[in-house]
């Protein structure tokens, strides 16, 4: 069995872009290939190459305005991260946004999803960049990924998800 705990954590703090390579969406494409040594070898991480991202229709007080994703795969594993910019247009201060991901294969088929909570602030009418949401996919790199928000907590603690 791969040493793939302690890969991730330690991968999450190498992939922390700053907010400003939002604008930027290819900054991340350009970081060199990775070394990251596990207790048995080596993890020899490719360059990272941008997946096609967009974002899935939303309504709500939570708006996605920026979703960029890519990814850096080794033996048959992808480390895929996201970038997003969350806009919130409604008349509440957030506490938390959790966000939904659909990967699809080359044949168009949704064949993973998976959530990320960012636990943030942001009051109304504010915008934040969200950096280094990660993954790790063992189907590798996905051919195309939408992100939609599906849940958001309010500062006074109460909900409110998406509809399927």
């Amino acid at each position: 069995m791969r040493p793939i705990v302690i890969a991730v954590s330690a991968l999450a703090a190498l992939f922390v872009l700053p907010a400003a390579s939002l604008a930027d969406s290819h900054a991340a494409a350009r970081v060199a290939s990775t070394v990251l040594p596990t207790p048995n070898n080596d993890l020899h991480l490719s360059a990272a190459h941008p997946i096609p991202t967009e974002v899935a229709g939303q309504p709500g007080p939570i708006r996605i305005d920026g979703c960029y994703s890519d990814g850096r795969g080794t033996d048959g594993l992808t480390l895929v991260h996201h970038a997003l910019r969350l806009v919130n247009t409604g008349d509440r201060a957030v506490s938390a946004v959790r966000v939904r991901f659909a990967f699809y294969d080359a044949f168009g088929d949704v064949n993973a999803t998976r959530t990320n909570i960012a636990q943030t602030r942001l009051e109304p009418g504010q915008t934040l960049d969200k950096i280094n949401l990660a993954e790790l996919s063992d189907a590798g790199p996905p051919a195309k990924i939408t992100c939609s928000v599906d849940a958001v907590r309010y500062d006074d603690g109460t909900l409110a998800r998406a509809t399927p």
